[in-house]
């Protein structure tokens, strides 16, 4: 695979943050307001970010995509949700600063999101934003020209990535595709308790994002809190748990609107279906969810989504990783498969290892080679355990397994893996990790066409499955 690919990221988050009050995405890469703002991190924000858990660099910024060669990257569109802000701290500068120094987003942007009435406008907002520099080249530090394009369909995919030089001059193409990150961007959930939405309102907001020029790959259709549509999983940790309340509506199932939504966005009329991503969905909602599939959609080949997920495991690893509903069962894991699916692994390590594991503690060493080496050891095991899985149900072990960072949503990275520019020295420590395996445990695969070479399998997760997906899905 000539290039790396993440189905989930957020590089407008604090780029988009920054624009505030003019929107405007600045083509000058060293603008704080530039979606390409280079900002790596520096010994202190990597030593905040290790005891707190708060990112204050950039990490899925699209300089340091163009420099760590990923070439197909999911933009996730996000308007953030009021609920963060309208919180047990009240309003206030001390509250506008503190979020400001968890979010990095700017206090313009938090400003704007106390005072939001809808957030359909803020998503078209973020959407035109993003549009402003397609196609538009710049040239960074290492003097070499870089460009992103919103990509279309699969067949403009291979015409992005194959484009070599732009007016004579050599360039390094990213094919941009769009998600959304909550259906609360239809313009729900705003005050849910006291005033719910119009639902012809949202429907009409549904059919305008089916209609854009980039129409969505797949959209998460719930996040934090509560969106009147289905139930949302626990997902806040820290003091952001501490300071929010999600529990209204959380592990309820689908409302009425949420299905007639639903409905909506799966219509393939005209070719212009969206599909579902069903992270921060409760365990109820997806049950329901698959039973749809199975039964009102049952001849039409959906497949399900998890863009940014983690697995729960199952007797046997189970000590291995984090036993929360946010994560995904067994059972869950192998419907992906059955549908063609794809299963995006995260890098927020409070998601995919259990708290307190020796390799965890091992990933927070001081040696550089060490902690790249034990951070990939975690990544590792969600890849074993859903190949292993697979392979016990007589399905191809390797096929699902993609990256879906969650990179610049608020995470706590891998130690050595802190943005999308080290996934060249991720890409080569997974490889060590699929050379130990196939030597170290030949006969854990018992489908002899599931034994495939450790190189074919660290390509499939690092781009050939999501560039499969998409060839597959969206045209």
């Amino acid at each position: 695979m000539k290039y790396f690919a993440d189905i989930h990221s957020h590089p407008t988050m604090k780029s988009y943050g920054h624009s505030f009050p003019s929107k405007e995405n600045s083509q000058n890469p060293l603008s704080n307001s530039s979606i390409w703002y280079y900002d790596p991190p520096n010994l202190f924000e990597k030593l905040i970010d290790l005891l707190g858990g708060i990112v204050k660099y950039r990490q899925s910024n699209f300089s340091a995509m163009g420099f760590g060669n990923t070439g197909i990257v999911f933009v996730s569109l996000y308007p953030m949700e009021r609920s963060f802000f309208d919180n047990k701290l009240k309003t206030g500068d001390f509250n506008d600063m503190l979020l400001n120094f968890i979010t990095s987003v700017g206090k313009s942007r938090i400003d704007y999101i106390q005072s939001i009435t809808d957030y359909f406008i803020d998503l078209e907002n973020e959407y035109n934003y993003l549009k402003q520099l397609d196609g538009k080249t710049v040239t960074l530090a290492d003097r070499a020209n870089y460009q992103y394009t919103l990509a279309k369909s699969a067949s403009h995919l291979d015409a992005i990535l194959n484009q070599d030089a732009i007016n004579n001059k050599k360039v390094s193409s990213i094919a941009v595709f769009i998600t959304i990150e909550g259906a609360h961007a239809f313009g729900t959930g705003i005050k849910p308790k006291t005033n719910p939405t119009d639902p012809k309102q949202v429907l009409a907001n549904v059919d305008k994002v089916k209609n854009w020029e980039h129409r969505p790959v797949f959209i998460t259709l719930t996040h934090h809190f509560y969106n009147e549509l289905c139930g949302h999983a626990k997902s806040l940790t820290g003091i952001v748990k501490k300071a929010t309340d999600q529990s209204y509506g959380m592990n309820e199932g689908f409302t009425p609107l949420g299905l007639v939504v639903l409905e909506k966005l799966l219509d393939n009329s005209n070719n212009k279906r969206i599909l579902i991503d069903i992270k921060h969905m409760s365990r109820k909602s997806r049950l329901e969810y698959f039973k749809l599939l199975e039964t009102k959609y049952k001849n039409e080949n959906i497949p399900i989504i998890v863009s940014h997920g983690a697995v729960i495991g199952n007797e046997k690893d189970k000590h291995l990783f984090l036993q929360e509903d946010i994560n995904f069962y067994d059972d869950e894991i192998i419907k992906i498969a059955e549908t063609n699916g794809l299963f995006g692994i995260q890098l927020d390590e409070r998601r995919i290892v259990a708290p307190g594991d020796k390799e965890l503690k091992k990933s927070h060493g001081m040696e550089r080679r060490k902690v790249l080496f034990h951070s990939s050891v975690l990544i590792w095991r969600q890849i074993q355990h859903i190949a292993e899985l697979l392979d016990s149900k007589g399905l191809f072990a390797w096929g699902i397994q993609s990256l879906g960072s969650d990179f610049d949503g608020m995470i706590n990275p891998l130690n050595g893996y802190w943005t999308v520019e080290n996934y060249p020295t991720l890409s080569d420590y997974l490889l060590i990790q699929a050379h130990n395996y196939r030597k170290d445990f030949p006969n854990n695969l018992t489908q002899s066409h599931n034994r495939i070479d450790p190189e074919e399998i660290v390509d499939r997760i690092m781009g050939i499955n999501t560039y499969q997906f998409i060839q597959k899905n969206y045209h």
